[in-house]
């Protein structure tokens, strides 16, 4: 009687426990990737992304999320690191299974990570990654962040139109700082503007004094920047100590908090251009929604990086509500080729053949530690 009733006991535990396991294995959500650098240079890239990727889950799920079915997210750290990404990457898609991933915010990891997606047909929609060559990445592959092409031209005309006659450019060494250095120089060289210097530095790079003296050699009247915010702070920091007192021009990507913080007084005068149509005074009644709900659970005024980010998603989401109950790549890329338009925070979202999108560029600068319109 004692052996039946251990028998017994035993037999009922293990059931427990083998059920107990079915259930945490039988995960029946949606997975989606997201792919930031949540570390590095880059870091807060990431960190501000993630908040509105968090936002967006919780507004999908409390309200029923995709069909019913909860949406589940999974986060990898790229770092801003090609290898680092596409590993993670191949984990995302393999591993974890998911449907779409949203990312990289950076060139440098997209282009890499494109080829993957695109084998695995798996949508990569890239929030703020602009480098050209991603237009013929793949058939999965989107962005809702307008090509360089369009910011690198818009800041070499105006150069050039504010009658600049001697540049320097100093670029990140990598696709995104390469691919936008080469547009302004086109652009700025059209007429009678010379390039007189170009200079490439490394991710993580902390000493720019070098470039800079050689820079200064060449008397510019005008440096452009291409770079992250951490790095374009660190040049405008070092050009100061180096009395180099030249009208500095950078890229949509030093608008972070960060990049204020770095360069302290360095950074007034700095001029360069935003390519987004997210605009926090707009009357779109979806982009103020997202606003006040953005800032009430993390109590700061959303930026570029996370309205970018937050559309990217809920753009995977609306293709996985008009899926039919087909939740993969594919049905996600067919509804985006068939969509006329998203009504976004950032705007009014179309995609073109290549995946595409056009967004107005307006002119910044820096003014008593503030971004604010040029004019």
């Amino acid at each position: 009687m004692q052996i039946t009733k251990f028998l017994f006991k035993t037999i009922v535990l293990v059931l427990f426990i083998f059920f107990s396991i079915s259930s945490c294995t039988n995960d029946n959500r949606i997975k989606i990737g997201v792919l930031f650098p949540k570390t590095g240079d880059a870091g807060s890239y990431g960190e501000k992304g993630e908040k509105a990727i968090q936002l967006a889950i919780k507004e999908i799920n409390s309200n029923g999320g995709v069909n019913g079915t909860e949406i589940k997210v999974v986060i990898e750290d790229s770092k801003a690191e090609p290898k680092t990404g596409v590993n993670a990457a191949q984990k995302l898609i393999s591993t974890d299974k998911v449907v779409a991933i949203v990312g990289d915010i950076v060139s440098s990891v997209t282009l890499p990570v494109s080829p993957i997606c695109e084998k695995n047909k798996v949508v990569l929609i890239a929030p703020t990654s602009s480098a050209p060559d991603i237009t013929n990445a793949g058939e999965y592959i989107y962005r809702v962040w307008p090509s360089d092409l369009a910011e690198g031209a818009a800041i070499g005309t105006f150069a050039k139109n504010k009658g600049y006659k001697n540049a320097v450019i100093l670029h990140l060494n990598n696709d995104y700082g390469i691919s936008i250095s080469e547009i302004f120089k086109s652009n700025f060289e059209s007429d009678s503007g010379k390039v007189a210097l170009t200079s490439a530095y490394q991710e993580n790079q902390k000493d720019f004094k070098t470039i800079l003296s050689k820079a200064k050699v060449k008397n510019p009247d005008v440096i452009y920047t291409a770079g992250y915010y951490s790095d374009v702070a660190r040049i405008l920091v070092q050009a100061k100590e180096l009395k180099l007192n030249i009208q500095f021009l950078g890229v949509t990507a030093i608008e972070d908090d960060e990049f204020l913080k770095i360069a302290g007084n360095a950074a007034n005068g700095i001029i360069y251009p935003l390519a987004t149509g997210f605009d926090i005074n707009s009357k779109n009644m979806k982009t103020q929604e997202f606003i006040t709900n953005f800032k009430q659970e993390y109590h700061y005024m959303p930026g570029w990086v996370e309205a970018h980010c937050y559309d990217a998603f809920m753009l995977i989401v609306e293709g996985l509500k008009n899926s039919k109950g087909k939740y993969n790549g594919t049905s996600i890329k067919n509804y985006f080729d068939e969509m006329k338009s998203y009504d976004g925070v950032t705007g009014n979202i179309v995609f073109d053949k290549n995946g595409d999108v056009l967004k107005p560029i307006q002119f910044k600068t820096v003014r008593n530690g503030k971004f604010e319109p040029l004019e």
